[in-house]
Parts: structure tokens; C-alpha cells; sequence
């Protein structure tokens, strides 16, 4: 791996600069139009940016004061949009891609149920087809910025005659159609909502709403996932996004709290971790770039980065000895940097237990390493190829 990056008299980023200066404060529809929001998308989308190029267009967004338009849109820009571009109709691509680059139609994923768990191919919700649109009938959970999306990615069962994982195709629904209710979950962070549980009470769906063709929605929710994860292989506290441990490590400094021999040797252990992610996230990049698509070492990084995460926000609120019971928006002081919800220590604090559940359980990712990149042997599932209406006796049935 080359870690050599672009400089800043690099002419891609002299250019890229010189557009900010020309143009302040620009809307994310103008850097749509750029190509900005999606720079490694293809043309007209994107400008087929390589991870260099893409990396200098990231640096100079921040650098303007902007939040990276992919943690404003993330499900849209990063997580669901490619499979847009790869399995959507043109039409599709023309109706939904252009709001979501320019950050006007922020999207979910209606992915996770309450009877399912991180079961996601026991999913209960069901599309049936009737003329030229399909009838939705189900309950989804866990569903982050469903309460103000404009675009739900869903996955629904429209064929309980086949094995759980074959029946399931997927959706882009519009949020606002009749016989949607999102109810928000209130967490103890005391912040605005994350989370939602979303119903869906015979929801009228356009037949040519459905992304790829019947039956691929277990193939294309997997690629999403792997997508998601190889995202949050960074060393930020939640998620790959927010303050690293370089912040943290400054912060303690800066306040003199790491003169506390404690805290100095976890510090210095989490430290550790935040370079070594930080080299994994080098690592994809140089996979990028050499057109190496994401694989299961998503999987992988989430699981090291997930409790990480934890550990640092731990760390940060621990600094602050018994005045760290007391809600405190400053906890240590941070670079100005617009990292979205997770831009202050003390939110990553309440919010950290999502961490090692949220886009993959930490017993889910240890499954999937052990048995798709150790080679270990697969999990016995009884019910992999039973036909769904067969399993749970007359609640599949009754989900019809």
C-alpha cells in the first residue's frame, strides 16, 4: 500500500479547491451536479472517481465547512444507491437517484422485524402481487431516519412456497404512501430519535417499484450489508463516523487527564486499536483502487470497530471521574469537524451500546468470518430449505 496522499498541490486538489472558492456555501444539489456526492459513481451520476480522487473531493467538502453528503444520505449514497445503479431499470435510476445525490430524499432500510432478530431471512413482511402493484403487510423495527425518509429500501417475502432466504425480493417504497405508520423509539440518550418501527398496513407498492426481479431481495440485501460494513471499518467512535482516537488521545492531553496512569494505559491500548483500523481503512482503499470489489472483510472490520468504539466513548466520559454522570455536551475537547449526530463524546457515549447490534450482531459477524473467511464449517440451519409457509405453522400462513 502506497500512504503517500495526495498533497496539497496535487492539481486534482488545487481544481477541486479553487470550484469551493468560486462557489461558497454550495448546496448539495450543486455539488451533485458536480458529481461531488457520489464521486466514484459513473457518469452522469458521479465522475468515476478513483479512491485517490474521491479521497481528495471528501478532504475538500469538509474543508468547506460541509458534512460528507453520504452521512447525510447514507442509505441512498452508500448502502442501497449502487444497487440502483446495477439492478435498477433506467426509469428507476431517473426517478429516485437524483433526489437522493442532491440530499433531498433521504432514504431507510426496512430490513430488521421483531420477530425476526438478526434472523433476516425469517422476515414476516409480505408483498403480494395483485394487477399492476403489490399489496405490503408487516411490521419492521430498528429502522433509522424512517420518521423523516422519503425512501424506504424494503425487504418483503413474496413467495412463502420457497425456503426462507429464495422468497424474498425488495422494494423502493415511497415513505409517505397511505397505510404507513412510523412510530419513533425513544432511547435514553435524550437525544432526537435514531430508531423507528415502521407498519405497513396494505400498502399499495408499483409493480415497477421492485429493484432487480423476484426472488433477488436475499442477494441484494447482502451486497448492501457488506457495502455498509466495509463503510464503518474506520476508526471513528460509532461506526467508522465521529472523533477517532488521535481525538480522544489530543483531548486527554489538552485537559491534563492523562496524567491519570489508568486511564493513560487504556488510552494508550485504544490508540492502538485506532491505527490498526485505521490501516485496514488504507487497505480498502488500496482494494478500490485496484477494483477489488467489498467483500466479507466488511464483516470483519465492523467487528473490530464496533467495540472500539465502545472502549473510546467509555474512555472519554471515565475522563471526566463522577462529574461524568452529569450530561455534559463537552466532554473533551474535539477538532471542528461536522461529523453529524455522533460529533460530540457524549452522545457516543449513550449511544454506544448500539454499537455491537446494530447492521450485524457481534455474534453474527464472528459467524460470518469464521465460516467465510476461516473456512470453518457452516452453521446447521433445519430450516434453510423448508418452504416458508411451512415453518411456524400458522403464523407463516396467517402473514399472508
Amino acid at each position: 500500500m502506497d500512504f503517500n496522499f495526495p498533497g496539497e498541490d496535487d492539481p486534482r486538489r488545487v481544481k477541486v479547491r479553487s470550484w469551493f472558492e468560486k462557489n461558497p456555501n454550495p448546496t448539495y444539489a450543486q455539488l451533485a451536479a458536480q458529481g461531488w456526492t457520489a464521486s466514484n459513481w459513473p457518469e452522469p451520476w458521479g465522475v468515476s472517481a478513483d479512491a485517490e480522487m474521491q479521497w481528495i473531493i471528501d478532504e475538500e467538502i469538509q474543508r468547506a465547512g460541509l458534512e460528507l453528503p453520504y452521512t447525510i444520505n447514507a442509505i441512498g449514497l452508500n448502502q442501497c444507491g449502487q444497487s440502483l445503479l446495477t439492478h435498477g431499470t433506467e426509469a428507476q435510476r431517473q426517478k429516485f437517484l437524483p433526489p437522493a445525490l442532491a440530499c433531498e430524499e433521504i432514504w431507510c432500510m426496512l430490513f430488521s422485524e421483531p420477530s425476526g432478530g438478526s434472523d433476516l431471512g425469517g422476515l414476516r413482511t409480505t408483498a403480494k402481487l395483485e394487477g399492476d402493484h403489490y399489496i405490503v403487510n408487516g411490521h419492521k423495527i430498528w429502522t433509522s431516519v424512517a420518521d423523516h425518509a422519503s425512501v424506504g429500501v424494503l425487504v418483503a417475502r413474496t413467495d412463502t412456497s420457497k425456503p426462507k432466504h429464495t422468497g424474498l425480493s425488495m422494494f423502493l417504497i415511497d415513505m409517505h404512501s397511505p397505510g404507513i405508520t412510523v412510530n419513533p423509539i425513544i432511547d435514553l440518550t435524550g437525544n432526537k430519535n435514531e430508531y423507528n418501527e415502521v407498519f405497513l398496513d396494505n400498502v399499495k407498492v408499483p409493480a415497477d417499484a421492485l429493484l432487480g426481479r423476484e426472488g433477488d431481495g436475499w442477494k441484494l440485501a447482502i451486497e448492501q450489508l457488506q457495502t455498509e460494513r466495509v463503510g464503518m471499518t474506520k476508526p471513528g467512535v460509532v461506526w467508522g463516523m465521529g472523533p477517532t482516537a488521535r481525538d480522544l488521545m489530543d483531548g486527554l492531553i489538552k485537559t491534563g487527564r492523562i496524567s491519570d496512569p489508568l486511564l493513560r494505559d487504556d488510552a494508550a491500548k485504544t490508540y492502538i486499536e485506532g491505527e490498526i483500523l485505521r490501516l485496514l481503512t488504507y487497505r480498502n482503499m488500496s482494494n478500490r483502487m485496484n477494483g477489488k470489489p467489498a467483500g466479507f472483510e466488511g464483516s470483519a472490520g465492523k467487528m473490530l470497530s464496533s467495540p472500539h468504539g465502545q472502549r473510546m466513548a467509555d474512555i472519554a466520559k471515565r475522563s471526566q471521574g463522577a462529574a461524568g454522570m452529569i450530561r455534559d455536551p463537552d466532554v473533551l475537547p474535539l477538532p471542528d469537524k461536522k461529523w453529524g449526530m455522533f460529533s460530540d463524546w457524549d452522545y457516543a457515549y449513550w449511544f454506544s451500546p448500539a454499537n455491537t447490534l446494530g447492521v450485524g450482531t457481534q455474534e453474527v459477524l464472528l459467524n460470518v468470518v469464521a465460516e467465510r473467511v476461516l473456512g470453518l464449517p457452516r452453521d446447521i440451519d433445519p430450516t434453510a430449505k423448508i418452504p416458508f409457509s411451512e415453518l411456524s405453522g400458522g403464523r407463516a400462513k396467517a402473514a399472508e
